[in-house]
């Protein structure tokens, strides 16, 4: 009698994409005045990942929600979804924002790129050896001590208009906020938004399937 082969989860297949890489090298030279640095660039995370995607079957799927331009400088902020392909609903939503300067049309393109190379990165803890902004701070013991600040009003309308785009009732959005200790949106540490928008969406997710 064959075996039924089991179906991997998306945390376990993220997990596997873990247990296959843990360092990544800076290829990339970052000219500043005088001097420079180096970085690791979006090309080569994108070579470095896009075939464990494919052999553990995960999709990162993603998504710009706003741009913003002041002068040569944009912001994007973006959504990305890691998917698993044989179970769709299965899903991990992250937020991340990304900058990009440029003289001519390639600032969202930069910033799109910066912003996606950075979620790889965080969200599978692969080392560069890059200093991270911490480690020339010296207020940063100071601000890990400070709480986070609540959402402000127009945070919190934006994220009310985020439960109304996901079509589930106001009074299950507040469940899920309950549910991560908050009784109301103007509770919510501006740190935990995306933990939570992650919890609304895959809460629509289920309410999808079960329709």
């Amino acid at each position: 009698m064959a075996t039924k082969e089991k179906v991997l989860n998306i945390h376990q297949r993220l997990n596997a994409i873990m247990g296959d890489v843990d360092y990544i090298k800076k290829n990339k030279s970052i000219k500043i005045g005088g001097g420079g640095y180096s970085v690791v660039g979006h090309d080569s995370v994108t070579a470095l990942i896009h075939p464990l995607l494919f052999k553990h079957g995960v999709t990162l799927i993603p998504s710009v929600k706003e741009v913003l331009q002041e002068g040569n400088r944009t912001s994007v902020k973006m959504e990305f979804s890691w998917i698993n392909i044989d179970d769709p609903k299965d899903c991990i939503i992250n937020f991340c924002a990304g900058y990009g300067i440029d003289q001519q049309d390639k600032g969202i393109g930069k910033a799109i790129s910066y912003a996606q190379k950075n979620i790889i990165l965080k969200t599978l803890h692969i080392e560069t050896g890059e200093r991270d902004i911490e480690d020339d701070d010296i207020d940063f013991k100071n601000e890990l001590a400070t709480p986070s600040l609540t959402l402000s009003d127009e945070e919190q309308k934006e994220l009310k208009e985020f439960v109304l785009d996901k079509g589930i009732p106001v009074t299950d959005a507040v469940e899920i906020f309950k549910e991560h200790g908050y009784s109301k949106s103007a509770e919510i540490p501006k740190d935990q938004l995306g933990k939570i928008k992650t919890a609304i969406v895959c809460h629509a997710n289920k309410e999808v399937a079960h329709a």
